[in-house]
């Protein structure tokens, strides 16, 4: 809030006794009048002032009790002040320091209210009236300007018809314009200046004859200005207009609109320059003021999302556009706000990432529903089709966790923020040669576990980490082609340019984990921060924002997946596999739809006999752009969107459909069982009993030839409730097989407890017996199994049976079925008997 106006300290005491709202109205406007009438050009009495003042302050008290808050009065009120001539400068601070100490003394609202609210009311009706003030001041600005510039054409008009007509006449007009005018030769001599130029320039006007218009040249002209010129004098055109700045004499800067006519004589031949200079220096200065608050974070003091995003584009583009970001206006904010990755992928290169991404996908032609491999094969790494697998992402690169580090702390914001240049930063490249700005590196900070500091401490204390960070990632900064913004929230980008940005930017990284990883105190607290941060980088032409962007987020989400406290770097792989599937979770509810997900079986084999006995129901997806894909590439995706109870629902009714099948087809010996999974979602569903049950009356299959199989993890831990529905389907007489034995953590006591019929031995137990002699200690163990699973009436099945031997050793410890490679992949159900008992392995 704005201090107590020191003009108010001797003001009118708040009187305890009886007083009217009038009269405390009235007091508060006497108040306001003695505050700002010395700040202002206010001719009327005081009391006279004081009645206009009454009506304004009534609006500001009635608007400060409004329910819900209206602030348009308080606009309406900063343009009266305005339009009143309060507008000289300090008039606008005063008013907002009187409304600030004395508006809620004298008018308080009219129900309790905590005095936090009634103080932050009484700052948004503050904000309402410097809105409104600035708003009236500039629109009064322009029409001032444009009655100016209208004084200048007729100046220039008038001046030229003076040269040719008469020199007394010219003399009298040029010397009585309220604009600067001067005349200068074609080589930039000046010859004749008016006093309004020697008040601009603050020097005496026969000491600025005799000068060059080029020396007067200034860091900020715009690049084509000297060309414009050039042009000019050589007669090629004939006038032209800028703003331009100026150095004054003591050293300050003098902003003009700059108007320069060519005069010719009366053969048309150049003769003279005719130069009209309009001082708008304080229009400038609140143009860069408003802009500095609209590319600076309110909070923090650091660029925000706009100006980041421009020195982004600004380096993307090259130092061309680097150098124009200083005259450009603020970019719209577009879709990136939402998500830091934006919008605009291309849909070739989409196409192109995910066709890299998907591990073992190709298209469907050279496929031919080929077979995918499954964990019982050995070059697979595919889990059970309900179960959630490897997304073939490779390990991410190393990323480190650092000690503290001792940086200064960064200075605010400018008081005067003369230029863009100043108030924002130098833009990362600009002004260097074309090999130094080729390459930038960018990080995307975001903390670990800001939310619980909000959630648990407050959003006071939440704001002050933030102010803390900022200013430490600020002392982080090494160089002026370094940038660190705010673009809300707990999220903070950097930005670095040159031929080595990308170790630039990885350093950087470094040294932000490090400041950041000595606790803040705040308060009295000692509170740890935690960062995640993506770095990417890349060459100027050759990538966008938008893909600039989602590379150092999928990065950042890649270091907080692997625990925070830490940086990684962006790669073409990573993004590819996020892009990829980002496309295949699109595209699964489709999927279904368009009937595009098959199933093959694997057969299950008696080993006393060697005959079939049923068969493993596998689900693929036949992809229309990246060929067979298994469940270790879509099951997650469709575990996380929701789709796997309905995929799931038309694997059981495909399987049961097929058990039926093979059932009618067979011989009157012992039906054929079909194995079919079941994620840990479906286990949730409330309707799985009764969907099973109504599979398999539309099948016409008995509960007896179907076996549902959950692994031994989905079941760690499950109370009474969770086991419910698979003791109902057990009741039913579907069998219930626990899949992946060994891997959990359960004790073997807990079998006991569990409605299963079927022990399914992971096959890591029996890797052991795949050559003779077989290692004694995987027989002993097989052994145990075997021998407390028939102990308890459970049959054994093994996974992952790749050789005779392997059989051969399961089939004498007593194991009643058996799968794998060695009897068959998997395949279409017509090829369910052709066993090829071959020995995998054996290469």
């Amino acid at each position: 809030m704005t201090a107590r106006p020191s003009g108010t300290q001797g003001a009118e005491p708040y009187s305890t006794g009886p007083e009217s709202e009038d009269d405390r109205l009235r007091r508060f406007a006497r108040i306001w009048s003695r505050a700002i009438r010395p700040s202002t050009a206010i001719s009327m009495p005081e009391g006279e002032f004081v009645e206009h003042l009454v009506p304004l302050a009534r609006r500001l008290r009635d608007a400060l009790r409004t329910m819900p808050l209206n602030t348009q009065p308080a606009y309406e009120v900063g343009q009266a002040l305005v339009a009143a001539r309060c507008d000289v400068a300090g008039g606008l601070p005063v008013t907002l320091g009187v409304l600030d100490a004395y508006l809620v003394l004298y008018c308080p609202p009219r129900r309790p209210m905590p005095a936090e609210e009634s103080r932050a009311r009484c700052a948004r009706l503050q904000h309402a009236l410097a809105a409104g003030f600035a708003h009236a001041l500039s629109e009064r600005a322009k029409g001032e300007q444009e009655s100016v510039s209208r004084e200048a054409l007729a100046a220039r008009a008038a001046a030229e018809q003076a040269l040719h007509d008469s020199e007394a006449r010219f003399q009298a007009v040029f010397d009585g314009a309220v604009i600067g005018v001067g005349v200068a030769d074609l080589n930039g001599q000046v010859l004749l200046v008016n006093d309004a130029v020697a008040r601009m320039f603050g020097r005496p006007g026969d000491h600025l004859l005799g000068e060059n218009v080029v020396d007067w040249a200034h860091p900020e002209d715009a690049p084509a200005a000297m060309e414009i010129y050039r042009e000019l004098i050589t007669g090629q055109r004939e006038h032209f207009r800028m703003e331009k700045p100026y150095y004054r004499g003591d050293g300050s800067v003098l902003w003009t609109n700059l108007t320069v006519t060519l005069l010719r004589d009366a053969h048309g031949k150049p003769q003279y320059q005719l130069a009209l200079m309009e001082d708008i220096t304080e229009q400038r200065r609140l143009r860069d003021r408003l802009r500095y608050e609209a590319t600076h974070d309110e909070l923090t003091g650091l660029p925000n999302r706009t100006l980041f995003f421009e020195r982004l584009d600004a380096v993307i583009a090259g130092p061309a556009a680097a150098e124009s970001t200083g005259f450009a206006e603020p970019h719209t904010a577009d879709a990136d706000r939402d998500h830091p990755a934006g919008a605009g992928w291309e849909a070739a290169a989409l196409a192109e990432a995910e066709a890299e991404a998907i591990p073992g996908s190709s298209s469907p032609a050279a496929t031919d529903h080929a077979p995918v491999p499954d964990e019982h094969g050995p070059a697979a790494d595919e889990r059970r089709p309900w179960r959630r697998g490897t997304d073939g992402a490779a390990a991410p690169a190393p990323g480190a966790a650092y000690g503290p580090g001792d940086f200064a702390r960064p200075p605010g914001p400018p008081d005067e923020p003369a230029t863009d240049r100043e108030a924002g930063g130098r833009v990362p490249g600009a002004g260097r040669g074309a090999d130094e700005a080729a390459r930038f590196g960018m990080c995307y900070l975001d903390l670990d576990g800001f939310r619980a500091v909000n959630d648990s401490l407050g959003h006071i204390v939440g704001d002050h980490l933030l102010i803390a960070v900022a200013e430490r990632l600020q002392g982080c900064l090494t160089s002026p082609s370094q940038i660190v913004a705010r673009p809300g929230g707990d999220e903070f980008f950097a930005l670095t340019a040159g031929p080595t940005a990308q170790r630039d930017a990885i350093d950087l990284a470094e040294r932000m984990l490090r400041a950041l990883a000595e606790p803040v105190r705040i308060k009295d607290r000692d509170l740890l921060v935690r960062a995640s941060i993506g770095v990417a980088s890349g060459t100027r032409g050759e990538t966008t924002r938008a893909a600039v962007m989602r590379s150092v987020d999928i990065a950042m989400y890649r270091a907080k997946a692997a625990g925070g406290n830490r940086y990684e770097v962006a790669d073409a792989a990573s993004d590819a596999r996020v892009i990829a599937r980002h496309s295949l979770t699109n595209g699964l509810p489709a999927a279904l739809e368009k009937g595009e997900f098959f199933i093959e079986y694997q057969p299950l084999v008696r080993l006393e006999d060697g005959t079939v006995r049923g068969a493993e129901a596998l689900v693929r997806w036949l992809h229309p752009v990246h060929g067979v894909l298994g469940p270790d590439q879509f099951i997650t995706l469709a575990e996380n969107t929701g789709l796997i109870v309905p995929l799931g629902r038309w694997v059981l009714a495909e399987a049961a459909r097929q058990a039926r099948a093979w059932r009618d087809a067979g011989d009157d010996g012992e039906p054929l069982r079909v194995n079919v999974n079941l994620s840990p979602c479906q286990l949730r569903y409330p309707d799985l009993v009764s969907d099973t049950v109504a599979v398999l009356d539309e099948a016409g299959l008995d509960p007896a030839a179907l076996c549902l199989e959950v692994t031994e993890n989905d079941l760690i831990g499950a109370d009474e409730e969770a086991l419910r529905p698979l003791r109902q389907l057990a009741d039913l007489g579907v069998d219930i097989a626990l899949d992946d034995f060994g891997t959990g953590y359960s004790n073997l006591a807990y079998l006991r407890r569990l409605p299963v019929s079927t022990l399914k031995l992971d096959r890591s137990f029996t890797l052991g017996m795949q050559r003779a002699p077989a290692d004694p200690v995987d027989v002993k163990i097989v052994e145990g199994i075997v021998s407390l699973a028939h102990t308890l009436d459970l049959a054994v099945t093994v996974e992952g049976v790749e050789t005779g031997s392997q059989a051969e050793h399961l089939r004498m410890l007593g194991c009643d079925t058996a799968q794998g490679w060695y009897y068959a992949r998997p395949g279409p159900p017509d090829r369910l008997h052709e066993l090829a008992l071959t020995d995998v392995a054996s290469g």
